[in-house]
């Protein structure tokens, strides 16, 4: 009797195997090509408001029309940016995730001709390298003109513009 209910369960097993929904090969390409497009859309409609965002503004203060981006900044230790030296118009001529890096644009702006360069920092922390800083938005313009017809900078857009605190 046992031998036959236990036949019978095998029987059952082996039949529900063989009979039962089968993914194929085709199935799961399929969804993955849809899961990717899908992520590819995502990722590229974030990344593209991101860059949009994060991209200075044209704006005209007292008369001068510049490039400006709003940010609230912090001073890194060994940046050489205080809050009594930071002015209101900072131009930023550098940008980067690691300290290192904004240390040796700094150094290189310092030894050619740029004695006030300083890193400051956002809340990620990007950190931002000025090669000048300045009260008033036409001493700004004329900073910016400098720094954008200096050769020996190579600076890539959306570079320089004026980060305001």
């Amino acid at each position: 009797m046992m031998k036959k209910i236990y036949l019978a369960a095998a029987t059952l097993a082996v039949a529900l195997t063989f009979s039962g929904c089968k993914t194929t090969e085709a199935n799961y390409r399929a969804a993955y090509e849809v899961a990717k497009k899908r992520q590819t859309q995502d990722d590229g409609d974030e990344a593209a408001l991101m860059q949009q965002a994060s991209l200075p503004r044209q704006h005209t203060i007292d008369g001068v029309t510049l490039p400006v981006r709003y940010e609230a900044i912090g001073y890194p230790a060994d940046g050489g940016a205080t809050p009594a030296n930071v002015k209101t118009f900072n131009v930023v001529v550098g940008q980067f995730k690691q300290i290192f890096n904004a240390r040796q644009m700094r150094k290189r702006l310092m030894d050619n001709g740029y004695p006030e360069a300083m890193i400051v920092s956002n809340r990620e922390p990007v950190y931002y390298v000025i090669a000048r800083t300045c009260a008033t938005a036409a001493e700004a313009a004329e900073a910016l003109r400098r720094v954008s017809d200096d050769p020996s900078l190579s600076l890539r857009s959306p570079l320089p513009y004026i980060l305001q605190k």
